[in-house]
């Protein structure tokens, strides 16, 4: 599996994130390079949002999709499963109520590998930055933290979930 194929798999995998995908291509106007990880962005916003509606219906083909990726998959279509769908699913999941320790159960042997990988990495991001070792650069201010649920466009609102984590939630 290359990496362009990954994100058409899943929307054939989930027939349901059609609406949001059509909204997707809206908001890029028709521009065919959106990037692969705001792509797959897609795809683990429309899974988590089925989790928080109730509906896991998709969830044993998209998963075992998700494993096949790793195992199938060149090394790009991996990291896209990895980073771009696993630690997105992580993220947003992270400001939510229920967070990410949900999806835990749906995942194959190697997206748990995965998955606790990048748990391991965040921890020791986090112990680092407890620690100082991890301060702002001079002249650089760090950024502040990011409540997702203040932010009342919903298309920045889904930017910010991908790319910071809420409060720990498993």
């Amino acid at each position: 599996m290359k990496v362009a194929d990954v994100v058409p798999a899943f929307i054939v995998a989930c027939p349901s994130i059609s609406p949001a995908w059509q909204q997707y291509l809206e908001f890029w106007h028709g521009e065919p390079e959106r990037g692969h990880f705001n792509d797959a962005g897609v795809v683990a916003h429309h899974l988590v949002d089925s989790f928080e509606r109730g509906d896991l219906s998709e969830f044993p083909t998209a998963f075992a999709l998700l494993e096949r990726c790793l195992g199938d998959g060149d090394q790009q279509a991996k990291e896209l499963a990895v980073i771009g769908i696993i630690e997105d699913i992580q993220n947003i999941a992270s400001h939510r109520p229920f967070g990410p320790s949900v999806f835990y159960e749906w995942l194959g042997p190697q997206s748990r590998s995965a998955w606790d990988d990048l748990c391991d990495s965040w921890r020791r991001i986090a112990e680092a930055k407890a620690a100082g070792l991890l301060d702002s650069l001079p002249d650089q201010p760090s950024a502040p933290p990011v409540d997702s649920s203040e932010i009342e466009d919903p298309t920045l609102r889904r930017m910010i979930e991908s790319l910071y984590r809420g409060e720990s939630r498993g």
